[in-house]
This record gives structure tokens, sequence and C-alpha cells, in this order.
């Protein structure tokens, strides 16, 4: 007899209704947490009065920046066009928070199965640090939001194909203005096709290529910008120096430092440039102490998940005092262990039904490999994951559907039914 679990999957309306747990939660957490902006969430504030204020970019009037992407400020920006209060920074959100369940769950259907799609939906609709940040003024939700808005299109199997590369692109190139690092996506995906043959990875790196393209043109206007106020062209941002040598110098811990005061006097353009020199020398002079920041890297960015308690911690402590923040941080903390052990064991899923290369070589493993070796080489904190939590929902989902709708697979039959 076939065994058979009920899960969210077997449900009537099984979509809707972790939608709408999931926006349920979200509206909740916003409800009982006021939006404060602190750290990072306090300088997208002040760009965006800036903006608003000035029409300019930066701190002030008079001090333009580039150093980190325009897109959330400009975001945060036109909602301060119609309230003074953070209203429009939750809708906003919110607006985020749907796109990243209803995208989840369509991407992990399309890649999988349509029950791996609810069980994805469904990790993410509970995932605690995701709806955390609801109520914090930041890149990641848009970030993230975007990212999939792109892979909706990307590959599509209904619809003009050249249309549907079109459309990635220009997402992504949107995307771009909130973190450049979008600009190699197509390039990690183009890398899942190196096992199909050669002639269907060449179409595929062409058409990452035409995507990296249209990324760098609706990039353009801000690349102008940037060489009207600096004098050199930027594509977005002139934070990669900087970042690069936090996580690759003699003193480095892996995370976050203060720059050195030696590039106080300094240009944006002239710390970045000096920055990245040094890093590349650190690392060549050390190449041993440069392999173990790597290590330490890959650690800092996956040992916790507590950024979304921290930069809420504030009404946090007033609301449940010192030991419910430590409960929620354990929580978080506890859900993305929980998460990545999944991810891990739905590649092994992947491979013991596909094969080994089929559980390294598909769209979740090939975007999460990129976000973590990018922040392996740069810097790393454990928020710098979140762009892979919907890949590694989608992975967990993956090892959930195996071990509870068909644990008896034999060999031979297909992988992910619906």
């Amino acid at each position: 007899m076939k065994s058979h679990v009920t899960t969210w999957s077997d449900l009537p309306g099984g979509f809707w209704k972790l939608l709408l747990i999931g926006m349920g939660l979200r509206i909740l957490w916003a409800f009982a947490i006021p939006v404060l902006p602190v750290s990072d969430s306090l300088a997208y504030h002040q760009f965006a009065r800036t903006l608003v204020d000035h029409g300019v970019y930066g701190w002030s009037a008079l001090e333009p920046t580039a150093y980190w992407a325009v897109g959330t400020s400009g975001l945060v920006a036109f909602t301060y066009l119609f309230t003074d209060s953070y209203v429009g920074v939750v809708i906003l959100n919110l607006i985020a928070g749907f796109m990243i369940l209803t995208l989840s769950h369509h991407l992990a259907a399309r890649w999988f199965a349509p029950r791996v799609g609810l069980l994805a939906m469904a990790l993410v609709a509970f995932w605690p640090n995701l709806i955390f940040f609801t109520t914090i003024l930041s890149s990641e939700l848009f970030f993230i939001a975007m990212t999939l808005a792109g892979l909706f299109f990307w590959q599509r199997p209904v619809g003009n194909p050249m249309a549907n590369l079109i459309l990635a692109g220009l997402v992504w190139g949107l995307t771009s203005y909130i973190r450049p690092v979008i600009l190699l996506v197509p390039v990690a995906l183009a890398l899942v096709d190196l096992v199909r043959g050669p002639r269907r990875f060449a179409v595929t790196a062409m058409e990452a290529g035409i995507a990296v393209l249209l990324i760098m043109l609706i990039a353009m206007p801000w690349t102008m910008r940037n060489q009207q106020v600096f004098g050199t062209p930027v594509m977005i941002s002139t934070n990669f120096g900087p970042n690069l040598w936090m996580g690759n110098n003699p003193a480095s811990n892996g995370g976050y430092m203060e720059l050195p005061p030696e590039v106080g006097p300094m240009s944006e353009i002239e710390r970045s440039d000096y920055l990245k020199a040094e890093a590349k020398q650190f690392t060549i002079e050390n190449p041993g102490a440069a392999i173990r920041l790597l290590g330490v890297k890959l650690v800092k960015l996956n040992i916790r998940e507590t950024i979304g308690v921290v930069w809420n911690e504030v009404h946090l402590r007033d609301m449940i005092g010192d030991r419910g923040v430590l409960g929620a941080k354990l929580i978080a903390t506890g859900y993305w262990y929980l998460l990545l052990a999944g991810a891990l064991t739905g590649m092994v899923a992947i491979g013991r039904r596909q094969g080994i290369t089929a559980a390294f070589f598909n769209p979740p493993v090939a975007l999460w490999g990129y976000f973590t070796a990018l922040h392996v080489v740069v810097v790393a904190e454990d928020r710098y994951h979140m762009p892979s939590a919907p890949f590694i929902a989608i992975l967990a989902a993956v090892a959930l559907h195996a071990l509870l709708l068909q644990p008896r697979t034999p060999p031979g039959k297909k992988a992910f039914p619906a």
C-alpha cells in the first residue's frame, strides 16, 4: 500500500491559504512593530530625504554619492512624496513579500513539481527573518523580489522566447539599481546548461550575454550621472573596493569594519581604487591568510540569522523584553539551520534521482552558489545570505517532497511527479 502524508499540497485551495497566511503574518508584524531606521536603514532614509528635498542623491544637497546603489532610496523617496511616515516603506515591503511568496511558488513548480512549489511557498510564508524585514527599510526584500521577477521570464516555457529574454533583462536591469550584483546572475544561470551539451550551452550563453547587455543598458543613465558627478563612469555604486578590502586585509575578521583613516580625504573613486589595490596586494602577498579568510567568511555568512531581530530590536525589547529578543533570535536562527540542512538534503535527493550533475547544475543551486561565492570573496555578514533565501527554500521543499510525499519512489521513476 502506498504511504501518503497529508500536506498543504493535498488541501483544496492550498496556494490561496498559504498566501493568506504568509501575507497575514507580515501584516500582523507590521501592525505590531513600527519602523525605526538604524544602521544601513538610517542611511537609506537620509538619502531618500535628500532626494525628495533637494533632488540630489547624497548625504546632503552638496554631498552627492554613489557609494550605495540608488534604487532602495529612490523607492523610499517615492513614498515620501505622499507621506512623511514609514507607511509607504511597509507597503513596499508587503508588495515585495507578496512577490517573493508567489514567485517562489511559481519557480519551484516550474523547476521541479507543483507540490514542490506549494511546499516552497509554505517555507517562505513562515520564514521568521523574511517576516521581520517587513518593518525594515532596506534593500533585501526589494532585491529578492526583483531577482525572482526576472527569473519568471528567464527561459520561460511559454510565450515568445526573445520577448521573455528581453523582459528578464529589463527586470534585472532595474534590479541593478538596487544591487549591481545582479549583473552576473545570467552568467550563473548559463552555467547550469554546461552539462546539457555544447549546443544547448552555446544558446544559453548567448542568452546570458544578451541579458547582461540589457542590464548594462538599463543602468546606463545612472552610469552617465556618475560620469558627470565623479568625472569617470561607474555603473551603479562605488563600494566594491571598500567591501573587497573589508574582507581581505591583515586585520579583517571577514565582516564589516571601519575604513582606514588614510582614505578619509579621498574621493569615492580614489577610495575604491585604493582599497581594491590594497585588497589585491594582501591576497597576493598572503595567500594562506586569504584562503583562511575565505573559510571564515563562509562560516560568518551562514552561522546565524538574527539581523531581522537586531534591526527591530528597540521596539521588540519594549514589547517582549531582553529574553523575548533572545528567543526571537534563537527562533530565527533555528529556522535558518533547518532550511539550510533541508536545502543540502534537497541536493542529495536530486542527485539520487537524477544523478550527481543534476544535483549541482540546476537554477536554485547555481544562484545559491553565486551569491555565496560573491560574499565569500568580498565581505560577509548574515544578512548577505538573504538573496539566496528563496532558492534555499525551494531546495528544502524538494527534500520535503521526497521525504513526505514520495518516500518510496523507486529508481528510474519520474523524479518530481505532480
